[in-house]
């Protein structure tokens, strides 16, 4: 039986877009109602990516630094940078491994 290694670039990339989707998240704000019983509200606003494309640049920059702020100081956010440099550096050291491994024997290239 062969085993199957992911392609390094798929590794790399996987790894990024954790790290991306973590620094993306919107801010989780809860608000008291007053109201007895009724306890609290809370609500998650849109990602950074949005509100760049929506102009409101200060509040994108605000919600991205608490991001990174919070990634670093969290349990889960140190979670996600450790899995996420692991699985990069196993992309890379596969990539060096195996020079010859190709994504479907071809290569893909994306711009932005």
């Amino acid at each position: 039986m062969k085993k199957s290694l992911p392609h390094p670039s798929v590794t790399g990339m996987a790894s990024g877009l954790a790290i991306a989707a973590y620094l993306n998240a919107g801010k989780t704000t809860t608000t008291s109602t007053g109201i007895s019983g009724v306890g609290n509200i809370t609500t998650t606003s849109d990602g950074v990516l949005k509100d760049i494309t929506d102009g409101q640049l200060g509040k994108a920059f605000d919600t991205l630094s608490g991001n990174a702020i919070n990634m670093i100081a969290s349990d889960a956010g140190r979670k996600t940078l450790v899995t996420a440099g692991g699985i990069a550096a196993l992309g890379a050291f596969a990539r060096k491994q195996f020079p010859q491994l190709k994504l479907g024997g071809s290569k893909l290239y994306f711009r932005l």
